[in-house]
Parts: C-alpha cells; structure tokens; sequence
C-alpha cells in the first residue's frame, strides 16, 4: 500500500514539474534552441491564413480551372497556359531585382516580415476579384478580363509565396530546429486546402451556380479570413548571422548577386531537377476533371464524391510531415527526395499501365483511383524544400558572406516555374488537338449533367497521355537528384563556419534557451543522458553522405565541426 501511494506521490511530482517546464516554455526556449511557445503559436497561425490566401490562388487560379470559370471555349486552355507562361516570365525577370530590395533591406521587423505582410491583401483581394468572374461578358472580353487580372495575380503570388516559404531559413539557426517547427507548420499549411477540397464538392452542387458560385464563396472567406490571421506573423522573430561583408552594408547589384549564386553547385543541382520535373504534375492540372468522369455518371454526384474522397488524397503528405523532424536526423534531403519521388513515379506509372478506359464509371473507381492518387502525392516536398534551401542559403552566406535569398528564389522557385509553363504548352496543345475542354465537364445548374459517351471517351484518353507524360519526368527528376551532394555533415561544417565569422554572434547565442523540459522530471543524471542521446542521435551518421568539403562547397569551413546544433559553449569559445 506505501509503495502505491509513494508511486502516486511520484508520478504527480513529475506530472506537476512538467507542467511547470511547458509553463516556461511559453516564454523561454528550450535548451539550444531559439523559439519559445509563443513564437511557434503565432507562426502557425500566421501559415494558416497565408495557406488560405495562397491556395485560393493555387486551386481557382490555375490551368485547369480558368478555363471552366470563365467558360473561355475550346481555346480556353491554351489562352489560361500563356498567361500562366507571361506571369511566370515576368516573375523570373523581377525577382532577381526584387532579391535585391530582400537583400538591402534591414527593418526593426526583419527583413522578411515587411514583404510577407504588406503583399498579403494585395494577394488575397487580386485572387478574390480573378476567382470572381463576370458572366455577362463576350467570349473576347472574358479572354481579355483573364489576362489583365489573373497575370498580375499569379506575379504578385509567386513574389509573396516563395518569400514566405524563404522564411523558415531566417527565424532560427539551427537546422534541426528549422525541421522540428516546419513540420508541423506544413500540417496547418496543408489543413486549409484539404477543408476546401472537402467542402468544394457540397458547394457545388447545393450552393447554387455549380463550380462558379462555390469558387465565390470560397474566395471572400479565404481572403477575409487569410488576412486576419496573417498579422500574427509579427510576433515572430527573425535571426540571421551577419557577415562582415553584411556589416559594411555593401550594395550587391543585381549582376554581381546572380554571379554569386550560379556558383552555388547544389543550388543548380536542385534547380536542374525540379525544371526535368516540370511535367511529373502534368495529370494533376486535369485530375479533378477526369476523376469525376470516373466517379459517377451525374457529374454533380461525382463532385460531392470526389470532395469526400479529396479528404484521404489531401493527407497524403501527413505521415511525411509528422515523420520529416525523425527524416532529417536519420537521412539527408536527399534520400528523403529520393524515396518521396520512387513513391510518386511508380503510381504514375501503374495508373498509366492500366489506362483509364479500363476504370468504369462508379463502382469500385472512385477507390482504387484514390489509393493510387494517395501514392502519387505521399511527399511533403513543399516542406522539405524550404528546409533544403534554407541549407543552401547557409552555403551561399559562408562562401560569398551573403545569403542572397532572393536570388536563390530566381532559381529555385522562378526558374522551374517558367520552364514547367513553356512545357505546358505541350499538354495544351495536345488538350487542344484532342478536343479535351475541361469546361466541358463542369456541373451546370438546371442540367442533369450527364456526359456523353464522346466526352467520356475524350476524357479517358488524354488522361492517360497525360499519366504517362507526369511519369517520364517524374523518371528524369528522379536520375538528377542522385548528384545532389549538400548533406548534413558538410551543412553542419558550414554552420561552424558562419558562427565563426558571424559579428551577431554572441547576441544570438544569447536568446538559445536554457530550458530542459525533462529537468525535474526524470531527474537530473537521467536528463543529461537524455540531452546528450538526443544531440547524438542528430549528429550526421557515417553512412549518410561522409563525403569531404571541399574549397568548391564552402570557402575555408572549419573541419572540426561535427554537430549542427549551435550551443552556448560553442560562441563564447569562439568570441574569445
């Protein structure tokens, strides 16, 4: 009986210290890291209503959906494939300037948080008025609406997107610590879309209007409800090491930083992959289309169908996401992109081999068809990659004493933009010699909305041109990745490096936590053995990516550096 009520007396001991360590943690950090409770809360927030804004644009805004919300006629994909190929242009050609201003710019907010905030309504009200179509216009002067409006749109969006996904590189140093905070990011990050999927379907059909009243609705709460929670973002801080170079405030001209960052090897390794890779989501421009084809014969049913469905597809990434902080200490980005993308090429590949013309409307379809889209899209790149470029903006500050975000943005997000719009060309000509018009398909209110055996047919067909078409590049990214080389020991090197030169270095080695959440706990020998396992087991394994670095990869780095994780101990050696 004593031993019971002493185990009792323990386990509320430790029950009430813990809760008194999350208690701190909503002001201090824990120990090595940098973002207490507070800081992580607020970001979430903040990614959630720049979700909403940014996938208003991403899901209405597209190739596919222009076309049927702005009933544009058959020649409706191809005029939606050059606007897109015009605003990605644009893009490319301003965001080496725009890198500029990111670069010159220094604020008692950072030098993020400025740009992500102020371009926040201006993309939210661009994307709601390009969702909000009139009707009552010519074809012509739909066609015409469409390029005024959506291209600034879609400039505007790539401008703001891709500096929020820079974001994550700048709020804390440490790599790991990047991971651990994004994953979950990318949880809420995905959340939005997969509600609006979910919820698209009912809308459609109960809503009034079809898919053009549903787009409406869904425009003005994204926009309302995405910028509300966008201001949270400014109680998030942002922490970079400053170079000498950085101190000097020396001008880096647009030239000199493009100069700069085609040196940077694993940067046009990733930038190479991603542009062979354009076409590996040339299905998923037509995927909601064609699956409804599939799913029943009233195209309204089938919508309501594929909403419910959209909830299991929308998860895909989610044991990614939840898995990618235990990912990144066990393997390198790498491997992690090797696996993601054999994932998504091999169900590309069976869907193809089966064809489509062998799925019967209904039945066990809607299903199988599920499974297979659950495969093609179980990755979560759209977290790695910031993680993964965040590592390579490290590269770029130890080798040139600039991080050059904006330039890696040119690259890494622009570039693979404009090339995968010039190679959509080639599915929307075939769209177009194939007669496949996906505003054919869309669920017209007062119709019984049932298609024709032609338009089935049609359908069937360019889906599986479209499969095979996503298959081969996805086969060709795959063959480019395996020369990506940036892995944890040499990013590990080159932190070292960084902490080394930094002149803010003590100052950001001051705001690491010294929080231990299981101090008090499990005892203090116990938490140190915890501590030290856990730094262990973050350290780079001997069979992931040994290689040397070499004076290519990152200007004199220090060799002795052996764990990515900065701690007090490490900055006051170095400043003395």
């Amino acid at each position: 009986m004593s031993k019971k009520t002493a185990s009792d007396k323990n386990f509320a001991k430790r029950a009430a210290a813990l809760g008194n360590n999350l208690k701190r943690f909503w002001k201090e950090p824990p120990k090595g890291r940098f973002l207490n409770l507070q800081e992580v809360l607020r970001f979430g927030v903040s990614s959630l209503g720049i979700s909403f804004i940014a996938n208003l644009v991403s899901i209405y805004v597209t190739v596919g959906y222009i076309p049927l919300l702005y009933n544009m006629g058959d020649s409706g994909t191809l005029h939606a494939t050059i606007m897109y190929l015009v605003a990605s242009v644009l893009a490319l050609i301003i965001t080496p300037f725009y890198g500029r201003m990111l670069q010159r710019t220094k604020t008692k907010f950072g030098r993020y948080k400025p740009y992500i905030l102020f371009l926040a309504p201006i993309v939210a009200i661009l994307g709601a008025a390009a969702v909000w179509s009139p009707q009552n216009l010519s074809q012509t002067q739909r066609i015409i609406y469409v390029y005024m409006l959506c291209t600034p749109t879609l400039l505007m969006w790539n401008l703001w997107y891709n500096t929020f996904n820079m974001f994550p590189g700048v709020i804390t140093p440490n790599q790991q610590e990047r991971a651990d905070i994004w994953s979950p990011i990318g949880l809420v990050i995905g959340f939005a879309p997969t509600i609006m999927n979910a919820l698209k379907g009912v809308f459609v059909k109960w809503g009034g209007n079809g898919d053009v009243g549903a787009a409406r609705i869904y425009a003005i709460f994204c926009a309302v409800v995405g910028i509300a929670l966008t201001i949270a973002l400014i109680g998030v801080k942002e922490r970079v090491f400053v170079t000498p170079e950085e101190k000097k405030k020396e001008k880096v001209s647009t030239i000199e930083g493009l100069k700069m960052i085609v040196k940077n090897k694993p940067l046009m390794i990733f930038t190479l992959a991603l542009c062979l890779g354009c076409l590996k989501n040339t299905i998923d421009l037509s995927w909601e289309v064609i699956a409804r084809v599939k799913y029943a014969k009233d195209m309204a049913s089938a919508a309501v169908i594929f909403g419910g469905l959209s909830l299991v597809v929308g998860f895909a990434a989610t044991p990614n996401m939840i898995l990618l902080p235990w990912m990144t200490r066990k393997f390198n980005n790498r491997t992690i992109l090797i696996f993601w993308q054999i994932c998504n090429l091999s169900a590309s590949l069976v869907c193809a081999l089966i064809g489509f013309q062998h799925f019967p409307q209904g039945s066990w379809s809607p299903y199988v068809i599920t499974i297979i889209r659950f495969v093609s899209l179980f990755n979560c790149l759209g977290s790695l990659q910031p993680l993964l470029l965040s590592e390579i903006g490290d590269l770029q500050q130890a080798k040139s004493g600039y991080r050059l975000e904006g330039f890696i943005q040119t690259f890494a997000y622009q570039l693979p933009l404009v090339v995968s719009q010039v190679a959509a060309l080639i599915p929307a000509a075939i769209q177009s010699k194939m007669k496949f018009n996906p505003a054919n398909y869309q669920v017209v209110e007062g119709s019984n909305n049932i298609l024709s055996e032609e338009l089935i047919k049609i359908a069937e067909n360019y889906g599986n041109v479209a499969l095979w078409m996503s298959a081969v590049s996805s086969a060709l990214m795959l063959i480019c990745l395996l020369f990506y080389d940036l892995n944890k020991k040499k990013h590990a090197e080159i932190v070292e490096q960084l902490k080394a030169t930094a002149i803010n270095a003590e100052e950001i080695a001051n705001e690491q936590g010294s929080l231990n959440m299981l101090e008090d706990v499990v005892g203090e020998e116990n938490a140190d053995s915890s501590v030290d396992g856990e730094a262990e087991q973050i350290k780079p394994e001997d069979g992931e990516g040994d290689g040397e670095v070499t004076a290519e990869d990152a200007d004199d780095i220090t060799p002795e550096a052996q764990d990515d994780e900065p701690t007090k101990a490490d900055f006051a050696d170095e400043n003395e």
